[in-house]
């Protein structure tokens, strides 16, 4: 007999059917069914329950053999094996009587025996494995989560931290205004007191020059009345020297108190600016995460907006073109492509492009328009340009072919194949798109397209009287982008050219567009500085910031300053520094918007004040942490100076002037 603990034995419960044969193989009993108790590698125990009554005997021969006939999972057929009997027992239950029949493997079977023994200990150890996968994936998700509540955490204090500088720095300046205020007071005050007191000191040595001259002459002890007068002067200018001098002497003693003030505010105002600069850094990185975490890896597109229920799940044409060119800007070439990838499915099965999608198969917005067109292939031609592959030129070609037909009725651009309106804004973008396409393929007809609708455009939207720049063809509003982006597209020189001035349709788009206005958040309201969508005057909705539209009047700036900076330096530093300027009250209405997956990144609303009429047919997004991919991918690109109508970098940007104000801080600092 085989001794029972020379294997290890695994405990495993497989229904098993079985019948007993003799010594030639004969078949002595029926088929009969139980189950296995333990299996080893060299055997196995067989338990059954009420054996029918003569067949126990059976098992008792001396080398009495078995057929086993096993199923189990993985296996299509059953597993037949022989055995031989090598210990038997018997037990009365209080129902049944329980055998057990313990059998050993013979040689004749290896694999299989090996196969039913793997398995056994696959089972057993089944649970034990399941439990420890689950165990790690619970690590892994609660790793991840915490992960998610620390960045989301992080990304919180840092928007908090960063609004608090803004703040704060704020403050300090205006209480620094007020002491550089009262220190020139009180300097020019005491430099008016000393050139009275050099006067008074003058005219006084006057008149004791001629009270002397007088006494000199006089006879006796007599005083003329021009000597009493002289006395009652000298004595008068005497008492106001006194008083005058002392009134010096305090107003000195205050402009010093007063330039210690401003020396000490000043050094703080320094402090906290510089910790403002190189928070702008990771501000910016925070921006750029926002953006790359919300692109779908099935579609490759990226949320437009985040938070606004009416808006889950879309996708505006418009805002890919804007992140693919940001992500070419940056230098996120993969990025780019899944989005363009996207756009080429749809040329190269000859879909339409239309203005907004939920998905691959899904439209949102069933509109086609010239301007989403013309922008999605910029994005295409920019990423040509970048790479210098031609992989994504059946989108231009496909938008140029759509733009032709759409210039079908004369020079210019019409809104779309169902519209009949012509816009300054769809023609500005269909001038960049055929530019950049000329300066891609040379191609001579996409050069002559740009020439038509430049023509178009001085013709029918620029003007000498009134608004210098119109909306569109016989619509005189004022809409802000067509401002920034006439100089965006064209640029400077083009400008002067036609006979428009970019100076002055920037000075207008100041003058008339320019709000300040008070933006909500969670710590109060704070005061912002920036561009309304239209003209504010007389809006009965009061002024609101488009957080895009100032971006791009931003851009606008940096390309005026690019331009003055080899002809005219002191205009080039005005124009950098306005930039300047209107970025810095921008970051004041950074937020974080709370996705699906519970991450929160900086991002920037796409208005100082949600569900509010834009002036041009369509209201401002819902919610007041509702995130733009628009106006943060915009903001990123008037950061870094990349002018996406024309694919290029700007030669003053805002990340090069704030490298150079903290580099230059530093060193003060330094000292």
């Amino acid at each position: 007999m085989v001794d029972r603990r020379k294997y290890i034995r695994i405990t495993t419960v497989l229904p098993i059917e079985f019948f007993v044969i003799d010594e030639a193989g004969k078949k002595v009993t029926p088929w009969l069914q139980g189950f296995t108790q333990d299996i080893s590698r060299g055997g196995l125990c067989i338990q059954v329950n009420d054996l029918w009554r003569g067949f126990w005997d059976r098992f008792s021969w001396r080398g009495a053999q078995l057929v086993l006939r096993i199923n189990f999972p993985f296996h299509k057929q059953a597993v037949s094996l022989k055995v031989k009997v090598s210990w038997m027992s018997e037990y009365k239950i209080k129902d049944f009587t329980q055998y057990k029949i313990g059998v050993e493997f013979l040689e004749s079977d290896k694999k299989t025996i090996e196969a039913l023994f793997k398995y056994a200990i696959i089972k057993k150890s089944a649970p034990f494995i399941l439990g420890g996968v689950i165990a790690i994936l619970l690590i892994f998700s609660s790793t991840l989560l915490l992960r998610n509540i620390s960045l989301t955490k992080g990304s919180r204090q840092l928007v908090k931290d960063y609004v608090g500088i803004l703040e704060k720095e704020e403050s300090l300046g205006n209480i620094l205004a007020e002491e550089r205020k009262g220190k020139v007071f009180f300097e020019k005050r005491h430099q008016e007191l000393k050139e009275m007191i050099t006067i008074l000191k003058r005219e006084l040595s006057q008149k004791m020059e001629r009270y002397e001259a007088l006494l000199l002459k006089r006879k006796g002890n007599f005083f003329s009345e021009e000597m009493d007068s002289l006395q009652k002067r000298i004595s008068l200018l005497e008492t106001e020297l006194t008083v005058l001098k002392r009134e010096s002497e305090f107003l000195k003693l205050k402009g010093n108190e007063k330039r210690k003030v401003e020396e000490e505010i000043g050094k703080k105002v320094m402090h906290i600016e510089k910790e403002r600069l190189q928070s702008v850094r990771k501000i910016v990185k925070g921006m750029y995460s926002w953006i790359k975490n919300r692109q779908d890896l099935s579609t490759g597109l990226v949320l437009s907006y985040e938070g606004d229920r009416t808006l889950e799940r879309v996708y505006f044409t418009y805002d890919q073109a804007i992140a693919a060119i940001l992500f070419l800007a940056i230098g996120d070439k993969d990025k780019a492509e899944m989005i363009l990838d996207f756009y080429l499915k749809k040329a190269s099965r000859g879909e339409e492009i239309y203005n907004a999608y939920y998905d691959q198969r899904h439209v949102f917005e069933y509109v086609i328009h010239s301007g989403p067109n013309a922008w999605i292939g910029i994005a295409a031609l920019c990423y040509a340009k970048e790479t210098g592959s031609r992989k994504y030129l059946a989108i231009a070609e496909k938008v140029g072919d759509f733009l032709f037909k759409m210039m079908a009725k004369g020079e210019g651009v019409k809104g779309g194949p169902k519209d009949e309106w012509y816009s300054t804004e769809h023609n500005l973008d269909s001038f960049s798109f055929f530019k950049l396409f000329y300066e891609v393929t040379k191609k001579r007809e996409y050069l002559d397209a740009a020439d038509k609708i430049k023509k178009w455009i001085a013709q029918y939207t620029y003007t000498n009287y009134g608004p210098p720049v119109s909306r569109g063809k016989g619509d005189s509003t004022i809409a802000t982008d067509t401002y920034a982006w006439s100089i965006a597209a064209f640029g400077p020189a083009a400008l002067y050219s036609l006979k428009m001035n970019p100076e002055t349709i920037l000075e207008f788009a100041i003058e008339n567009c320019e709000v300040e206005v008070e933006f909500v958040r969670n710590g109060g309201a704070i005061t912002i500085k920036g561009f309304d969508f239209a003209k504010v005057k007389n809006s009965p909705r009061g002024g609101v910031i488009s957080t895009e539209w100032t971006s791009q009047m931003i851009l606008a700036l940096e390309i005026m300053a690019s331009y003055f900076k080899n002809k005219n330096l002191n205009k080039s530093e005005d124009y950098a520094q306005r930039a300047f300027l209107y970025f810095n009250e921008l970051q004041k209405m950074i937020i974080t918007s709370l996705s699906r997956a519970g991450r929160e990144d900086p991002c920037l609303p796409y208005a100082s004040k949600f569900s509010v009429d834009t002036g041009h047919g369509w209201r401002t997004s819902q919610g007041s942490k509702t995130g733009s991919l628009s106006a943060t991918a915009y903001f990123l690109l008037a950061y870094y100076g990349y002018n996406p109508l024309k694919a290029k970098f700007l030669d003053v940007h805002l990340k090069n002037i704030y490298d150079k104000k903290l580099n230059k801080l530093k060193v003060s600092l330094s000292q």
